[in-house]
């Protein structure tokens, strides 16, 4: 059994999967998921996205403009990362500055 390093909160499961439900709603619109993989014990999470969202050119956006946000407001996770989802820091910084709180709330304010 994996422990949980001191000074790391442990990830609420129940929290995070539900909230990967939350998220998986909100892609069967575009008849893709996320399916979790693992949960580090400091915290990080990893998904693999499925359905039309595996091959689908914008799992970056996706990424880092709905499912990180809304998975990272869960308790206890740290990072979250998706093979295939990779989009440079600078990249990542623009993407942020276009989707400001007030103007595209996250999935982790919608449904949290």
């Amino acid at each position: 059994m994996t422990q949980t390093p001191v000074g790391a909160a442990p990830v609420d499961r129940a929290a995070l999967e539900q909230r990967i439900d939350d998220v998986c709603r909100v892609m069967s619109a575009h008849a893709g998921a996320i399916e979790l993989l693992d949960v580090s014990p400091l915290g990080a999470v990893r998904v693999r996205f499925t359905g039309m969202c595996a091959g689908c050119m914008f799992r970056p956006l996706t990424m880092r403009g709905t499912i990180e946000p809304a998975l990272r407001a869960v308790a206890g996770v740290s990072a979250v990362a998706a093979d295939g989802a990779r989009i440079s820091e600078e990249a990542a910084l623009r993407l942020r500055s276009y989707m400001d709180e007030e103007a595209w709330p996250t999935l982790a304010k919608v449904s949290g």
